[in-house]
């Protein structure tokens, strides 16, 4: 009976080390709009991993927003944005993207498909692409 209770006691503190070390990252402070009807099905199908990072919480709660990893990948739904006459556009499994190289990395946006989506990428995924790849077949306006 004494060993079954240091056995519950012992799962107990294992449970509130790992609550813990969860909490500890800070979540990803985000520009978003706030989620709509249109891009809840888009956020609600953003895989847990991505490139390998786990997804990370964001803020505000209300933005339609996700991230991984650190530093953080994002996907942003339903930015508005206006496709540049000189603009880089890449297909990728039927969705249109618009490239834009930063310093910090690059930019994805779509451009053939409703709600718009956006992707930011750190320079430190590189090749930046490889999450466009990775994430266009789970978005549901394919």
């Amino acid at each position: 009976m004494i060993a079954s209770a240091y056995v519950v006691h012992g799962a107990i503190i294992a449970s509130v080390g790992i609550l813990t070390l969860s909490g500890c990252s800070r979540p990803v402070a985000v520009q978003a709009p706030a989620t709509t009807f249109a891009c809840e099905p888009v956020l609600a199908a953003a895989p847990i991993r991505l490139l390998g990072e786990l997804q990370r919480e964001t803020t505000p709660r209300e933005a339609a927003a996700v991230a991984w990893g650190d530093p953080p990948i994002v996907i942003v739904c339903g930015i508005e944005f206006e496709t540049p006459p000189d603009a880089q556009v890449l297909t990728i499994e039927g969705v249109d993207w618009v490239v834009e190289m930063t310093e910090a990395g690059s930019v994805f946006t779509t451009v053939s498909s409703q709600p718009t989506v956006q992707v930011r990428v750190p320079v430190a995924y590189r090749p930046e692409i490889d999450a466009v790849v990775e994430i266009t077949p789970t978005l549901p306006m394919r």
